[in-house]
Parts: structure tokens; sequence; C-alpha cells
């Protein structure tokens, strides 16, 4: 077995850190080890060698409280409100509470707990993962990448492909100047940015197609209909 083996030859100090959490955007206060990324917390509390069923974690929207064996390890106001559902904590190696804190709101904290030593979030690494933003969000930011490497290549954005793939539809259209004839996209101005507007119109216009090409059918449907002869 390797147990108590990891660390050996090294300094001290060292074997200690490697102990703890990442304090990544955080830090090392005299309470506690502590880290975050816009969305969550992560909180290392040390405490005297205990189980897990002697600790005991109480943690509102704002507030926190954690005892081992009774007895107060750490207390005090939140810096800003987190989602107590989202709240999380397991004993590691039986003197460590670590806690997941999930934030209400994507933020960065300068503390913990109110009134404990502040960090310079001007200086945390802001740097964000494609997973950490919505679906929304992801979905512009695929679609500026598209765009971009459309755009290197000489190649039209997605807007472009997109009005071409309209202008198509249109092309063999009733009173279309080019109805009957082969689609040539080069005959259409693609290079200008495209507005909202302009797929906005077509989608009413089609909406509009539809229901008269309902309404239509609903009326020749009625007028060859009818009952047989009264009886």
């Amino acid at each position: 077995s390797q147990e108590g083996t990891e660390g050996q030859g090294l300094p001290e100090g060292t074997r200690k850190m490697m102990r703890h959490i990442s304090t990544w955007n955080g830090a090392v206060t005299d309470k506690y080890h502590w880290s975050q990324s816009l969305a969550e917390v992560t909180l290392e509390v040390e405490v005297e060698e205990c189980r897990a069923k002697e600790i005991q974690v109480v943690c509102t929207a704002t507030r926190l409280s954690i005892k081992c064996k009774g007895k107060t390890v750490l207390e005090g106001k939140l810096h800003e409100k987190v989602s107590t559902e989202d709240t999380m904590w397991h004993l590691d190696g039986g003197t460590q509470v670590v806690l997941s804190l999930e934030k209400q709101r994507q933020t960065w904290w300068k503390c913990v707990l109110e009134g404990d030593q502040e960090i310079d979030t001007t200086k945390v690494e802001s740097t964000k993962t494609m997973d950490e933003y919505d679906g929304e969000t992801q979905g512009a930011i695929r679609k500026i990448m598209f765009d971009q490497n459309q755009k290197v290549q000489g190649k039209p954005s997605s807007d472009q492909l997109r009005t071409a793939e309209i202008m198509k539809e249109a092309w063999n259209a009733p009173n279309s100047p080019f109805r009957g004839s082969e689609f040539d996209p080069t005959m259409l101005n693609l290079s200008g940015p495209v507005s909202e507007d302009f797929f906005e119109d077509v989608d009413k216009r089609r909406i509009e197609e539809a229901r008269k090409a309902k309404a239509a059918a609903a009326g020749s449907a009625s007028d060859g209909g009818g009952g047989g002869p009264a009886a």
C-alpha cells in the first residue's frame, strides 16, 4: 500500500499544501482555504479528527455554520447569497470539511464570510469555459466563431448562408422573375449584413401564405362537400 507515502522527501510546508484544496481565485485564511469560479465557491475547513456523523453543517442563503463534536468551528454571514439546495459537503481524511456552495449570482466574491480577509477581485483569473455559459450565450459564441472561421476562409457568414437558403426557396416562387431557371447565388448580393427584420418579414410571409392556403383548402372542401338528397 502507498498510504502515507505521498509527498515523502518533500519539505513539510510543501507536504501540508498538497493536503489542501486549490486556492484558485480565493485565498488561505487562518480559518479555512477557499477557491471560486463565477458559479460556485469551494471551502475547506480544518477540524479535529472525527467521523462525518460528528460534523454538523448548517447553510442558509445568507449564513454558514460548521460544528465538530458540538463545537463551533466556523460561523458567519456569507459574502453573497447561495442556493441552499445545491450546497454539498464531505469529510476528507477525517480532518477536513470540504464544502461546495452554489452562488445565486454569478460574481466574484471578495471573501467567503463577511469580516474575513478580502482578496482583490480585479486580479482573479476570469476565463470561463464554454459549459459555464447558458445555452443562448453558447449559441451566440459558436455563431461568432463560425463566422470568424468562414471569414478567414473567404466563405459566407451564417447570416449570409441563411439568406441564400431563403432566396433559393423564393427563386421559383410565383411571380419570381427567376422562376423556371436554375438557382444562381452569384446574382444575389450576399456580401452585406442582414438585419433580423429581414428574417422576421420572411417568417411572417410564410405564416400568412400557410394561413391563406389552409383557408383556401377548407373553402374548397366545403364547396364540394354536402350530404345526399333528402329522403
